[in-house]
């Protein structure tokens, strides 16, 4: 198992994909705040209403706790896919399925090396946004900081437990496709719409109009400033026990090709 791993981590840190998303990520992030600049001084320029105004200061310990937006969440998790998805492309795991004692083995070592992936992400993002907002806010060291570094713990494991739907997805039922487009969704949080469908479902078989499952979604909880800590776990270790036991079951069902 040891030795899967370090050939999981060994492909990923190589692949072109990881690369570009790594890089785009860190683009994202650095040009946050000058995007949000420019946009002010166009409304300004054209006279659009009320006058739009950068802070002059922010504080560090809420670009801590936030690490991702919308875009970058979305690249962090297609990098994901990707990795799922290549040994199914290029052969890699017919080659070494003969020599495990179960096959399931390499979906959870998959699983287990996208941990340092996702850190690497958010860290690359999180500091291409001090260095972006650096330029024109001043960013001021506060008291909240050790409890901003918990909460970007918090949400690296809410970003691990989504990843056990995309390993069952891309790599178990082997559908890069669907995959992809579920990292589009959850990235852009569009899978609001899908939670408003269940919601409706279980208001009328619960006979609870009040009833939604959106506040304990992992997705909804990460893009939250400062997710509630037992929810979030809660919510993270139910989404984990059950996709990534069902991937390494179906896995290991079916016929590697």
């Amino acid at each position: 198992m040891g030795n899967l791993l370090r050939m999981d981590l060994y492909r990923m840190w190589r692949a072109k994909s990881f690369k570009v998303c790594l890089i785009l990520a860190f683009a994202v992030g650095l040009g946050e705040t000058p995007l949000a600049k420019l946009l002010v001084d166009l409304g300004k320029l054209f006279g659009s209403g009320a006058e739009a105004v950068l802070p002059k200061e922010t504080e560090l310990s809420s670009m801590i706790a936030s690490p991702l937006n919308g875009l970058t969440s979305m690249l962090v998790m297609l990098s994901v896919v990707f990795f799922f998805y290549a040994d199914m492309e290029n052969g890699y795991i017919k080659n070494i399925a003969g020599q495990m004692p179960k096959k399931g083995y390499s979906i959870l070592s998959r699983f287990l090396a996208v941990i340092p992936h996702n850190l690497v992400f958010m860290v690359a993002a999180l500091v291409g946004n001090v260095i972006g907002t650096c330029i024109f806010i001043r960013i001021v060291p506060d008291d909240q900081i050790l409890s901003a570094v918990f909460t970007f713990l918090l949400k690296l494991v809410l970003l691990q437990s989504i990843c056990s739907l995309l390993v069952l997805v891309t790599s178990s039922l082997r559908n890069k496709a669907l995959g992809v487009l579920l990292a589009v969704l959850i990235g852009l949080q569009a899978m609001n719409l899908i939670y408003l469908g269940i919601d409706k479902g279980l208001q009328t078989i619960l006979g609870n109009p009040s009833f939604s499952v959106i506040p304990y979604m992992p997705d909804m909880l990460m893009m939250q400033a400062r997710p509630d800590t037992v929810r979030a776990l809660v919510s993270a270790a139910v989404t984990a026990a059950i996709f990534l036991p069902l991937a390494i079951r179906v896995f290991d069902r079916r016929d590697v090709k």
